[in-house]
């Protein structure tokens, strides 16, 4: 059984993804602290046979007003753990993001950009997609915050929407995998943000100046594809089947 450390293990992705490498039976080690992590050859690791990346900060808006921060914790911070990894030829799975493909629109996706031109050999950039579930997201996150009715407005944006379950499931598909790259992690399906907040009850105010984010996102979904990986859920039909539920009679 192959040895494998999870950074950013207490996260709303690397917790489930570390979750489930435990429960498929994996010897794994988890590292959360930003100042491990920077530090990483200093806090005593192990001869790991693959490491999955996934610490870093991924509020795009907060990244405009605080880019240092940003640049700091993802792109110098993870510069050990590359290094680490190209120096033992270790197999790396680290967070990218879909905003790589238009990285030049905020700082978020400059880092995340910044990532995949760094990256060793033997790595594989996972270009998240928008990653939601119905708990425990992110507070900034989309989905819960039309749950939770605290967003101010909307867009008229379309996503690729991703359950945090078929992230877990694309990284599991990965792992024993040769495949070396940059890779998208989607559904291949962009969806509306005005049609999930109509979906979900929530009538608000469209925000119409966005220059800081593309205007459409979606994956393509063809190398996960080749792996026997399919997405499972759907954000629409999974709402629909909630609102069904909750108005079913106790």
């Amino acid at each position: 059984m192959i040895k494998i450390l999870v950074t950013g293990h207490k996260g709303f992705i690397g917790s489930h993804v570390f979750s489930h490498l435990l429960e498929l039976g994996f010897d794994v080690d988890g590292l959360d602290r930003p100042d491990d992590i920077g530090n990483f050859v200093d806090v005593g690791c192990a001869d790991y046979d693959l490491i999955i990346h996934l610490a870093a900060y991924a509020a795009l808006r907060d990244s405009i007003e605080n880019p240092n921060k940003f640049w700091e914790n993802n792109v110098e911070k993870s510069k050990p753990i590359f290094d680490y990894c190209r120096k033992y030829n270790t197999r790396l799975l680290y967070a990218s993001s879909a905003g790589a493909h238009g990285w030049w629109h905020n700082p978020y996706a400059i880092t995340k950009k910044a990532n995949e031109l760094m990256a060793p050999p033997n790595s594989v950039g996972m270009r998240f997609f928008n990653v939601w579930a119905e708990e425990g997201s992110r507070v900034d996150m989309l989905y819960r915050m039309l749950q939770e009715n605290t967003a101010k407005y909307i867009t008229r944006h379309k996503r690729d929407y991703i359950h945090v379950n078929d992230v877990v499931s694309a990284i599991a598909h990965l792992i024993p995998s040769s495949y070396k790259g940059v890779i998208d992690v989607g559904t291949g399906e962009s969806v509306s943000v005005m049609k999930i907040a109509k979906l979900m009850g929530r009538d608000l105010p469209i925000k119409e100046d966005t220059p800081n984010e593309p205007d459409s996102l979606c994956a393509d979904t063809t190398e996960l594809c080749k792996l026997g990986w399919y997405p499972t859920i759907n954000i629409l039909e999974r709402i629909e089947t909630l609102k069904k539920v909750s108005t079913e009679p106790s």
